[in-house]
């Protein structure tokens, strides 16, 4: 697999190794198969670089396991093949998560990332020589924008956190709010206590959920602080 700086990165994307793996295992029927026989179900060179980067790919996603020149589909690239829509898409998710690189570009600069970003990326964290963040910038995110979406499902929350704060709760409670560095990939994040809420910039239904998830929290509590304000007087 090729190198930038200390990272491994695929010159195949997630769902092209699929498309690879799925249509080699429909013709073989096997999930353990020789390295010829699927070099040649796809049309590729069993000794060629591109087949060699290919099953390369399919390995460090996770998708098969190699060796004696057998390639064996392991479970998280069955699931892939048989399992439920969303069983499909969280093994995806696993998938793509096994890329270092691709899991501390999303981290730093989210779903969008520019070339100028990227090179800055493979040089100050992949260590990378210039000319070669140069080189490999492109190439790198051509496979990012196409499986980024997986990470972005990995790492968005499905719900928020919305406890009510108690009295006892305020004893060495944390309060923190963190704004996006990056207003069009980086997620809201705030934290009180034992309330997480982290909202996506650039998904409006997920915002929208949230801010109809607050209001009916709020709602529910008026009427105990009515209620608590009329005993409070009645006494």
């Amino acid at each position: 697999m090729p190198k930038a700086g200390k990272y491994d990165y695929p010159i195949f994307d997630l769902d092209s190794c699929i498309e690879k793996m799925t249509k080699y295992y429909q013709v073989v029927k096997s999930y353990e198969s020789d390295r010829k026989v699927i070099a040649e179900t796809l049309g590729m060179k069993a000794l060629g670089g591109g087949f060699a980067y290919l099953i390369s790919a399919m390995e460090k996603y996770g998708l098969v396991d190699t060796g004696g020149g057998k390639v064996v589909i392991t479970d998280l690239g069955k699931t892939i093949l048989h399992g439920e829509a969303n069983e499909v898409l969280k093994a995806k998710s696993e998938a793509v998560g096994r890329l270092e690189i691709f899991n501390d570009v999303f981290t730093q600069y989210g779903v969008d990332v520019t070339e100028e970003q990227m090179r800055a990326f493979l040089r100050q964290k992949a260590n990378a020589e210039i000319g070669e963040a140069q080189k490999i910038a492109p190439k790198i995110i051509a496979i990012y924008k196409k499986v980024s979406k997986y990470i972005k499902l990995a790492k968005t929350p499905t719900r928020a956190s919305l406890a009510p704060p108690s009295e006892a709760a305020g004893i060495g409670r944390r309060e923190t709010i963190t704004p996006p560095e990056f207003a069009k990939s980086e997620p809201l994040k705030i934290q009180y206590g034992d309330v997480y809420i982290q909202i996506p910039p650039d998904d409006p239904k997920a915002i929208a959920l949230a801010i109809d998830a607050l209001k009916f929290m709020q709602d529910r509590i008026k009427p105990k602080t009515k209620r608590a304000e009329g005993e409070t007087t009645e006494a």
